[in-house]
């Protein structure tokens, strides 16, 4: 027998015994909780919703917020109960910044089904509760998926609810459903497709098979952990290791080796970076994993990649669905969505069933110009629509390839057209931003563990959160420009004396203490001084004290960009406003990540 084999064997074992003995009642649906004729995402309220676990497995979330280790809890939705849950901390910014303010306000992921295929809430199996780091006004992931929704793209619904962990008030979080096979039952034909959620190194689609397995680690990088194949298969409600990590049962299984937990700098709020080592990894392939075929993926990227002009639409259109998606490019470029595909060029996911794609966005609560990607306010309000890429278009073949055919372009036109004088309409979004508004209010002002105070919730709604300064457009993530390179020989000599470097970029990785800090101060100018502890902690005119630049604390006041961006929209398309950059820049950003 192979060591799968007795691995599986080993596992399927241990959950079945712990199936019989979870709390007596890990094995029977909660009533009513399946019936998926009722909307759990009821937008015309905030619900409340409290999640109960043991002391002790809140205290593992807390102290050990990077490692997203589901543990059990139950999940009431205003007074209704769905028992015997999983609950993990989730996210990458929005729970780096939660743990570097040492706020126990994380965000969260709960999936209803892991731990017992019978339970669902009302059909959803699985739910992400996000804590508004990013976004003050704490609506802008609502809005945006209404907007998608209203234009005929697959978007999961949200809502806002009130949240409790045990006799915690966590406050005014965002409940958003997971894009999965219950989605895309609802949504497609067809849900037995291959879902994609692709990251940095892949996102952009601009590779093919010719370079799938190519190493995407740089220099020096360490190599992503292996994990066990036959832990991580898909057993039903998700993988066989998470199943047996949520019920602490791991160590039953004669195979597990702990992987070693990821090691981000909790002092700042940054959690470990991991890279896929190749872009078919980095796809991320959410379905059919234990069986997977790429055939249908490798030959959706060379259309798009290495298609002949003279035959790419013929071609392009038996592999993508080419209306759904330039209807999704409309709406992101019209809500500035800079960190899906058009920007950081992730954030988004794709689905292929019988060789056809589609794109689903996600994760809009930095919608809006919120996510500037390194352009400053006028950029974002003008962003262009014909090239609507925060970089160089040719590193987005998605938009260029599509948008270089005149009738694709036209038909993308008319998409954006359609949006301003719907969704979008002025008339429609903003008397929606105040329903929201009012709904929010009173939650606001008794949040108590909120980013952000409730003046600035209020003032965010139409104001820019902090004045325009020197740092207007740095982005969280990529170094300010203003960072020296190069340093006084005096400065580099006290640099590698006291530390032992050579740069101050050197020292940004580290972990530094009030020590280092005083140290530093004598090692350099007092203008080289202050701008890196303004790229260390942030800018110090922030109305926040975050631990890195940029996101929330840059947050454009809602209502007014809106209206602004209304307005460019409208010029560009009537010809008043340029509406592409020089020489295919798209908008002119050049960030770190324009590497992938």
């Amino acid at each position: 027998m192979s060591q799968k084999s007795k691995t599986l064997i080993a596992a399927f074992l241990a959950v079945a015994f712990v199936a019989m003995s979870f709390s007596g009642c890990a094995i029977s649906p909660a009533s009513g909780a399946g019936d998926p004729s009722i909307n759990p995402f009821d937008t015309s309220r905030v619900a409340t919703v409290r999640i109960e676990m043991l002391d002790k497995d809140w205290e593992f979330c807390m102290t050990h917020p990077f490692e997203e280790q589901y543990v059990p809890a139950d999940f009431w939705l205003d007074d209704e109960l769905i028992p015997d849950v999983a609950v993990r901390t989730k996210g990458n910014s929005s729970l780096g910044q939660a743990v570097g303010w040492n706020s126990p306000r994380l965000p969260f992921c709960v999936d209803f089904n892991l731990l017992n295929k019978a339970r669902s809430l009302h059909g959803v199996k699985k739910v992400f509760l996000s804590n508004g780091w990013s976004d003050p006004t704490l609506i802008r992931e609502v809005l945006a998926y209404e907007i998608f929704d209203e234009m005929g793209v697959p978007a999961p619904r949200a809502s806002l609810v009130d949240l409790w962990v045990n006799d915690l008030h966590l406050g005014v979080y965002t409940m958003a459903e997971a894009i999965d096979t219950t989605f895309l039952r609802n949504h497609f034909d067809d849900g037995s497709g291959n879902l994609y959620k692709p990251e940095l190194v892949s996102a952009r689609l601009n590779w093919t098979e010719e370079n799938a397995y190519d190493s995407t680690l740089f220099p020096g990088m360490p190599e992503p952990p292996e994990y066990d194949p036959a832990l991580n298969l898909n057993i039903g409600g998700g993988p066989l290791i998470d199943l047996l990590q949520a019920l602490g049962r791991e160590e039953s299984v004669a195979a597990y080796e702990p992987i070693p937990a990821p090691q981000g700098n909790e002092a700042r709020g940054l959690p470990a970076m991991s890279i896929p080592s190749n872009r078919l990894e980095g796809m991320m392939l959410k379905t059919n994993e234990n069986d997977p075929d790429y055939s249908a993926l490798f030959k959706f990227l060379y259309v798009l990649n290495k298609e002949p002009d003279k035959t790419f639409m013929e071609e392009i259109e038996k592999v993508l669905d080419v209306d759904e998606t330039l209807r999704f490019l409309a709406v992101s470029c019209l809500i500035v969505h800079l960190d899906n595909y058009i920007g950081a060029g992730h954030n988004n996911y794709i689905y292929e069933v019988n060789g056809k794609f589609s794109v689903i966005p996600w994760d809009t609560n930095m919608a809006f110009g919120t996510f500037n990607y390194g352009l400053r306010k006028s950029k974002l309000i003008n962003f262009y629509i014909n090239e609507p890429t925060a970089g160089p278009v040719r590193q987005y073949p998605l938009v260029y390839r599509l948008l270089s055919q005149p009738a694709y372009l036209e038909m993308y036109r008319c998409y954006l057209k359609e949006a301003l004088e719907g969704p979008f309409s002025l008339d429609v979004i903003l008397p929606r931003i105040d329903e929201l508004v009012e709904l929010v209010r009173p939650y606001a002002k008794a949040d108590t563990e909120m980013f952000y105070s409730y003046e600035d919730w209020e003032r965010c709604i139409t104001e820019d959160l902090r004045p325009p300064d020197i740092f207007e457009g740095w982005m969280a993530g990529g170094m300010s420009p203003m960072l020296p390179f190069s340093l006084q020989n005096s400065e580099t000599a006290a640099l590698r004396e006291k530390f032992g470097v050579n740069s101050l970029f050197e020292l940004m990785m580290r972990k530094l203490t009030e020590e280092d800090i005083a140290t530093l101060e004598d090692c350099l100018t007092p203008e080289t001084y202050e701008l890196f502890l303004q790229n260390l902690y942030g800018p110090l005119m922030a109305p926040q004290p975050p631990r890195q630049p940029g996101f929330g604390p840059n947050s454009l006041g809602l209502k007014s960009f809106i209206t602004a961006r209304y307005e460019s929209v409208r010029q560009q398309l009537i010809g008043e406003r340029p509406s592409r950059g020089r020489q295919y820049m798209g908008n002119g950003a050049i960030m770190w990540m324009s590497m992938f």
